[in-house]
């Protein structure tokens, strides 16, 4: 309880000392405040008042305070006020020396329409807390469904009055059915299936009666993974991606009995395909996906149910993300990043064809908004989820376990929790993940942070998820896993320009001996393996039952896991010798830089304890230490010097429910 109090009044302090501070900055330095409130954050009325702040102390100042001036029409339109208007026509009438920053004002007067055009057009803030709302709006525009994920329970959200009820789960739940990722709602808003896998862990789908009466298997077929988007109007196909040996293609599955017609080949991976919705009548099924291009290419496509008769829809050399059909199936909706933002058009469909050009709906929409659906009326709901959680440093006594400094929250880039903590071999830099999310552009982002200066360096982006990342001994390269628009697998990345090379073999946790020719890694069914990295030569080390290992600083052993055991072994194989037992379910574990200690801290715990175990076996000193609620690998990180440390605090991911009104093309 102590700890979280002081890292409460750890942010607290430095709230208060940014607001104290509003008078004597710069135009500049308020202006970016106020950008980090409202893109950061998601504090819109509080950006709103720095915005207001550097107008009327810094008019001098006219490229900023027309910067300002825009930004706050921007946040007043997202808050659905009216005054979003006013705003931008300020801009236009008063700032014609400003001609960008005119010229940006001008087309969001566009996409806000004249008195006569998209009348009544609104963007509404339902919910400040919408975490535990779902994530499927019913065909009706009543509800939006979801899953409990730890019983199985249906969740529904009541539009009208507000009211989350919840149904129980009568049929069967267990502890692999809370692993899905992708839920679909039937029309009729009577059944939910969703990806889950058996008692072996073998990938299967399962329909949810919304009742709570019955949970059923709907197909389930050896190494073949299934991600269903949506039920056809009439109930009897579901329409999905099936994946097998990266193998990717799109199906229809029927309700009835499982059987599976395969639509077309996918030639992207997996999670580079983003949706697939069939059309109001039945009739076609849209879809889209990202291919191989710098930058990424992807397209909106449309085919008739039965596979035939394809077509590319609005292409354009962008990336564009079906969103899905309006009501009515006379246009299609997606998300593009042609003019510079990830913006919201429309492109009208007749008999399957696209008819004139798209129509710019929504200017700066973003990326990583979650859409829930479209209502009959129009009207557009979405989620928008802010990340909390900070890096914070420190210091200990690894002899004796005290503190010697304080953990202090750390000043970074982006907002959130980073993930994957590694420290340089010499100790300069600390590697990690920013903007943790799914897959796609500014999300994952490789950073490497100067210990002597604070200065963060993001690397080029050119994998589209990166994770499980690890310094090679030279600290000139970081060796992780990743996946492209058309590969997956162990990727080594050059750490000055973020160019990327595939590794041999496949596997999780990669980690380079300092010899530079063994690499080390998990392979799948948890064997830890060693490759000859020229030749892609293998050999099995030894078993394990968690991705969390760790290799010695001279390369000679590994650590590793079984059941609530942390063991260690000669990287040539041989008996494991047992270092800590029952102290935790599960651990992360790592070595010290000089090979005396082994740290190791609770996964997942309320408590969070943190160990220091001497590596050739004995007593384990807990730490006056501890991280809640680590659910990660690599969220402590003690420095090579023994003695400072990192570490990552989870937040709540603020969650609010918006929708926007009348914004439909005619």
């Amino acid at each position: 309880m102590k700890s979280h109090q002081f890292f409460v009044v750890v942010l607290v302090l430095a709230v208060v000392q940014v607001s104290a501070g509003y008078g004597q900055q710069t135009a500049e330095q308020l202006f970016q405040s106020a950008l980090y409130k409202e893109e950061i954050e998601g504090e819109l009325d509080a950006a709103i008042k720095i915005y207001e702040t550097v107008i009327k102390q810094h008019p001098e100042n006219r490229p900023v305070a027309a910067k300002a001036l825009l930004h706050s029409g921007i946040c007043k339109e997202r808050l659905g006020m009216k005054e979003a208007q006013k705003a931008y026509e300020r801009v236009v009438r008063e700032y014609t020396d400003q001609s960008d920053i005119v010229a940006q004002a001008k087309v969001r007067l566009a996409v806000l329409g004249s008195p006569g055009d998209k009348k009544g057009f609104v963007t509404r803030r339902i919910l400040t807390d919408a975490s535990g709302i779902g994530s499927n709006l019913t065909s009706d525009g009543k509800y939006i469904i979801g899953l409990d994920r730890d019983k199985g329970n249906v969740l529904r959200f009541d539009v009208a009055s507000g009211q989350i009820s919840n149904i129980p789960n009568k049929g069967q739940w267990s502890e692999t059915d809370m692993s899905f990722m992708v839920t679909a709602l039937s029309r009729d808003g009577k059944q939910i299936v969703f990806d889950s896998y058996t008692k072996e862990w073998a990938p299967q789908l399962l329909v949810r009666n919304l009742d709570g009466s019955e949970v059923r298997t709907l197909y389930s077929e050896k190494d073949y993974y299934v991600m269903p988007f949506d039920w056809s109007p009439d109930g009897k196909s579901i329409v999905a991606i099936r994946n097998k040996n990266e193998i990717n293609e799109l199906t229809l599955i029927s309700t009835t009995d499982g059987t599976v017609r395969v639509l077309r080949n996918i030639p992207s991976q997996l999670f580079m395909f983003d949706n697939a919705r069939f059309s109001p009548d039945g009739r076609f099924i849209a879809f889209s996906f990202v291919r191989d291009g710098n930058p990424p290419h992807g397209d909106v496509f449309l085919i008739t149910a039965d596979g035939q008769n394809e077509n590319i829809i609005a292409g354009h050399p962008s990336e564009d993300r079906l969103i899905g059909w309006t009501p009515d199936g006379k246009n299609l909706i997606f998300l593009s990043d042609r003019s510079g933002t990830w913006d919201i058009w429309s492109i009208s469909i007749t008999g399957g064809k696209q008819q004139g050009e798209p129509e710019l709906l929504k200017k700066d929409f973003g990326y990583y908004s979650e859409v829930l659906g479209i209502a009959p009326d129009g009207s557009f709901y979405y989620k928008v989820n802010t990340p909390s959680g900070g890096l914070y440093s420190g210091a200990v006594d690894i002899e004796t376990g005290k503190i010697i400094e304080p953990p202090s929250l750390v000043a970074t880039r982006y907002m959130g929790t980073p993930h994957n903590l590694r420290w340089s071999p010499d100790g300069k830099y600390l590697l990690y993940l920013s903007r943790v999310g799914g897959m796609g552009p500014g999300n994952n982002l490789i950073t490497i942070r100067s210990e002597a200066t604070g200065e963060e360096r993001i690397l080029k982006q050119y994998l589209r998820f990166v994770n499980q990342m690890s310094w090679a001994p030279d600290g000139r390269s970081i060796f992780s896993i990743g996946i492209t628009e058309k590969e997956n697998g162990m990727f080594q990345i050059d750490a000055e320009t973020g160019t990327i090379s595939k590794l041999k073999g496949q596997g999780f946790a990669p980690c380079l001996c300092p010899d530079g020719k063994t690499l080390v890694f998990i392979k799948p069914g948890l064997t830890i393996t060693k490759m000859d990295i020229a030749t892609g030569e293998e050999s099995a080390i030894t078993k394990t039952t968690t991705l969390a290992w760790d290799l010695s600083p001279d390369g000679r052993e590994v650590l590793f896991q079984t059941d609530s055991t942390v063991c260690k072994i000669s990287l040539n194989g041989g008996e494991p010798k047992e270092l800590i037992h029952g102290l935790a379910k599960y651990y992360f574990a790592e070595w010290t830089r000089d090979g005396r200690y082994i740290t190791a801290y609770e996964q997942g715990s309320k408590t969070g304890n943190i160990w220091r175990i001497p590596s050739q076996g004995g007593t384990p000193l807990k730490l006056d230490l501890s991280v809640p609620n680590m659910l990660y690998m690599f969220y402590f990180a003690l420095h090579p010097d023994n003695k400072h440390f990192a570490m990552s605090i989870s937040g709540e991911t603020k969650s609010e429910l918006w929708v926007m009104e009348n914004f439909l093309p005619k």
